[in-house]
This record gives structure tokens, C-alpha cells and sequence, in this order.
């Protein structure tokens, strides 16, 4: 079930990064085709090969991308948590989705159809240099993952995550917001290799049970990671 956008699901959608900043006005432009939709946990949201006619925000819950084998195994691509937006790249380009989007939990998600999206954007040139400037963060933001991905050891990039996590909730302990399974994923290793990652953690303070995760010593973690 689809229900248009509220004054109060608007200023949800200003805090997001790719839309943030722009005038209330221009925002409303933007969106004035856009709908809220409500989805269960593991509700597929577009397959590998469909037309990438559409993007979305994640206002709660949590998505995952992924491609999938013949045999099922998945491999994740990314996980978004809220507030966020994705699937713009595709949709930009005009192309296909290159991956499978799914809901890891229930979720409020607002979608965006392209047409009515970009027609707009041409319509209002400053907005689209805003838009743009917004991809490109993304775009360095991406390259800097992948740098960390080739130059950091599986423990090295473990304790990153958990540094942005511990310095996000402004203390040594936190919530984890995902299962280990997703964590390894995020962090490109297999689950095998998160265990023994989380082993070389343990000796620097990290102390991992279940879905909580307590650092005894952040700067001591810091280091670790910059070595």
C-alpha cells in the first residue's frame, strides 16, 4: 500500500544526505510524485536485470543489495541502514539494476520514479548542480571503501566498522545494527574469516557477544586500524 508524501515525511526525507539543504520548495518538486511504502521483512523491492526506472529512501528499517548464484548463495553488496537513499546511480544511467534490493527488516521506504524525477530536474538546473555535487560525495566516499578494502587486513577493516559504530553512539558500548552475517559482508570477508577477525580484536579490547559490542580502549582500536 502506497500513501502520499506528509509534511511530516518531508522533513524526514531533508535529513537525508542527497537531499539535504535544498530549499523546501525545491524539495517538494522533487518529490511530488513520490509515495511512503510500508514493507515486511524479506519483501523484494527490484531483481538483478529490471529496469532501474525508480530509486528510494530508507526512512526506517533496513535493506540489503546482493546477487545471488544459481544455487541461491547470496553475496552482499551493500547494506543500507536509515536514513538513506539508493539505487540513484542506476537510475540515472538509464540502465538495469546490477544487484537485487530486499528488506533485512520491516521498513518505510519512500519511492521515487525516475521519469517525473528527472523531468524536473531539467526543469531546475540549480537543483540538478545540488543533486550532483550530492553523487559525487558518494562517488569518493565509495572510492575510499575500496581503498580500505585493498590495503587493510580483515581484523583492520572489522575494527573500522566498529570504530564508526562505537563513535557513533558516543561510547565503548553499542548495539550492533546488524547480525554477524551482514557484518561480514559489510566488511567484504567470509563468515570464517569474521571469526578469526574478531579473535585478532579480542586481544586489542573488543569484546563482541551476541548483538553488543563493548571497546575497552578506543584509541588503542584507532591505532590498530591506521597501522
Amino acid at each position: 500500500m502506497s500513501k502520499s508524501l506528509t509534511p511530516d515525511v518531508l522533513d524526514e526525507v531533508s535529513e537525508v544526505l542527497f537531499f539535504h539543504g535544498l530549499p523546501r520548495h525545491d524539495l517538494e518538486e522533487l518529490l511530488q510524485s513520490a509515495v511512503l511504502i510500508e514493507e515486511a521483512k524479506g519483501s523484494l523491492l527490484f531483481s538483478q536485470g529490471d529496469k532501474a526506472d525508480r530509486f528510494y529512501i530508507i526512512l526506517s528499517g533496513r535493506v540489503k543489495l546482493f546477487t545471488a548464484n544459481e544455487e541461491g548463495e547470496e553475496s552482499i553488496v551493500e547494506v543500507y541502514n536509515a536514513p538513506n537513499s539508493f539505487a540513484e546511480a542506476a537510475m540515472f544511467a538509464s540502465a538495469r539494476f546490477p544487484v537485487n534490493c530486499e528488506t533485512v527488516l520491516p521498513s518505510r521506504l519512500v519511492r521515487i520514479e525516475g521519469a517525473p524525477f528527472l523531468k524536473n530536474l531539467k526543469a531546475n538546473p540549480n537543483i540538478s548542480k545540488s543533486i550532483l555535487m550530492k553523487l559525487a560525495t558518494r562517488y569518493r566516499d565509495l572510492q575510499g571503501e575500496i581503498i580500505q578494502l585493498k590495503t587493510q587486513s580483515p581484523a583492520q577493516r572489522l575494527g573500522t566498522l566498529f570504530l564508526s559504530l562505537i563513535e557513533d553512539s558516543e561510547g565503548g558500548a553499542v548495539e550492533l545494527p546488524y547480525d554477524k552475517h551482514l557484518i561480514a559482508a559489510r566488511v567484504g570477508m567470509k563468515p570464517e574469516s569474521l571469526s578469526r577477525a574478531l579473535t585478532r580484536l579480542r586481544d586489542l579490547g573488543v569484546d563482541c557477544q551476541k548483538s553488543t559490542l563493548h571497546v575497552a580502549d578506543v584509541e588503542k582500536l584507532r591505532a590498530f586500524c591506521q597501522a
